[in-house]
């Protein structure tokens, strides 16, 4: 694969888990107005997060195995960490106004850490030749 196309595929990342993590952090809003509506809220908002949690994982990890890198998982996990500081810093926004919001993005944090941490880094490559000879 060309370089400069794997390098815009890692800036494409970085930019897709920014963007994603700002619209997300909506979802996060909601899922603590569900939390504070009653007990079904409490249940609907906790399948919600457990659900959104699971499909986070997964897009990092997929990311690390369709770039077939660690950096494939690392990037978009990075953009979604630089953007949920980035809304918790910003002046005026109350994004961690409730324990829910809270508990969403700690959450979100240590999802996409863990699918970064636990993505398979690349295998040695195998050449023609060195199969031929092994299979002797």
């Amino acid at each position: 694969m060309d370089t400069s196309v794997t390098v815009a595929g890692y800036v494409v990342l970085l930019l897709l888990g920014f963007v994603a993590g700002i619209v997300c952090s909506l979802l996060g809003g909601w899922l603590s107005w569900f939390w504070g509506t009653g007990v079904r809220g409490m249940l609907l908002a906790g399948v919600a997060l457990v659900v959104f949690l699971a499909s986070l994982y997964a897009g990092c990890r997929t990311a690390g195995w369709a770039m077939g890198s660690r950096l494939g998982a690392g990037l978009p996990a990075l953009g979604w960490v630089a953007a949920g500081l980035t809304l918790t810093f910003v002046d005026g926004i109350q994004l961690l106004a409730t324990t829910f919001s809270g508990v969403f993005h700690i959450a979100t944090i240590v999802a996409v850490i863990l699918a970064t941490l636990l993505s398979d880094p690349p295998g040695p490559t195998s050449t023609p030749a060195s199969r031929a000879g092994s299979s002797r």
